[in-house]
């Protein structure tokens, strides 16, 4: 399933030609992660979004913040990766390659509009149900991944906790308050391979994945800042192979 394609236009002419409307969770969460640019003519517009993020993209972007009727309400010219944007009273943005708000006029107070397909009311989701999500342990003395990791992670219906020493995790698992733990395996800190060690032994049921800088050197890991969708899909495996002992006989 992909996300519906419309043209956007406004009184001074067309604002993209092949955009994306992004009107699920799923896809605003997974905006433009993976592209490797985008062409003049393309853009994304993310539904029931007031800010954004550009970790683990590739290139700058041009991002136009919209209100509830698809007025622009500011541009942010030239956002870098590993950015974040946000502007008060914003409801939608459209995100376009960098350069192109400025070459095709689009500035605040103009009004876009959505040209086929005819577009849906523009109401954002409603997010997940605490009590249904999947709890997550992030275990690490990385702060940026930590900071980086619970942000997506929290963005895509995770319950997400951490934890910064042994101690303090194996404490959290023995409470009850992880389903699934992701240990990163970098850095000369050595707790967390004993955290692995100890989850494999513990009587707790509870799923463990490894995350590293270098995944040569740690078998079996996934690749620390690499494809976050790949880290979210293993999570869901994870528990997915332990929820049905979760269940009491």
């Amino acid at each position: 399933m992909t996300p519906r394609k419309a043209r956007i236009e406004f009184d001074g002419g067309v604002v993209c030609e092949r955009c994306l409307v992004a009107d699920s969770f799923r896809f605003r969460l997974r905006g433009l992660l993976g592209h490797r640019g985008l062409r003049s003519d393309e853009g994304l517009l993310l539904i029931g979004s007031p800010s954004l993020h550009t970790t683990f993209m590739r290139f700058p972007i041009d991002v136009v913040f919209l209100d509830r009727e698809l007025g622009v309400i500011g541009v942010k010219e030239g956002l870098k990766p590993w950015r974040a944007a946000g502007r008060r009273k914003a409801k939608h943005i459209l995100e376009l390659r960098s350069g192109e708000a400025a070459r095709r006029g689009v500035g605040a107070g103009a009004r876009l509009r959505l040209i086929e397909p005819a577009t849906a009311p523009l109401q954002a989701p409603s997010p997940p149900s605490v009590d249904t999500a999947i709890r997550v342990l992030l275990g690490a003395s990385d702060r940026r991944f930590l900071r980086v990791a619970s942000f997506l992670l929290g963005r895509s219906g995770f319950s997400v906790s951490r934890a910064t020493r042994f101690a303090d995790l194996m404490n959290a698992v023995e409470d009850g308050r992880a389903d699934v733990v992701v240990l990163d395996a970098s850095g000369p800190e050595r707790w967390t391979a004993r955290a692995a060690a100890a989850l494999d032994r513990a009587p707790e049921r509870v799923a463990v994945l490894m995350v590293a800088d270098d995944i040569d050197g740690a078998p079996g890991a996934l690749a620390k800042w690499g494809s976050f969708d790949r880290l979210v899909e293993a999570i869901r495996r994870a528990h997915a192979r332990i929820e049905p002992q979760l269940i009491p006989a």
